[in-house]
């Protein structure tokens, strides 16, 4: 005859150990707390997707594509402005230079080199991931 306890106290430690396999998200505010964002730095914060890009071309700004750099694109941020990106679910951050434009899908923030992707997400866990980015006023 089947323990009914028994079957409980399987499922709830089945349960239990099935949740904790999914990340959590962050707070922003947490982030901060953790990586080396300056007070001029969170004045300028934006959220969403980051992407990865590897073909070769140039960008934007005239540079050879070079996917070991870590460079970005982003749609107005200036060239050469570093931005700090970090990753919503681990915390993991990276800074990378502009010097590209893109992405030009909705909801995507930032595309950036594979180095630049692999620094966020050294296991490669997925091509997309919630970022936060920070980055100071150029000029």
């Amino acid at each position: 005859m089947r323990n009914p306890s028994l079957i409980f106290c399987l499922l709830a430690v089945s349960l239990t150990s099935q949740a904790s396999i999914q990340p959590e998200m962050r707070n922003p505010e947490e982030h901060r707390l953790i990586a080396p964002v300056s007070q001029e730095r969170l004045q300028n914060e934006q959220c969403g997707l980051a992407t990865y890009y590897d073909y070769g071309h140039i960008t934007a700004n005239g540079e050879d594509f070079n996917p070991k750099d870590l460079t970005a694109a982003h749609v107005s941020i200036p060239f050469d402005a570093w931005v700090t990106v970090i990753d919503q679910h681990t915390g993991a951050f990276v800074e990378v230079r502009i010097n590209d434009r893109g992405p030009w899908i909705d909801e995507h923030i930032i595309d950036l080199t594979p180095a630049g992707m692999r620094a966020i997400d050294p296991k490669n866990v997925s091509d997309i991931r919630m970022v936060c980015i920070y980055w100071d006023e150029v000029g």
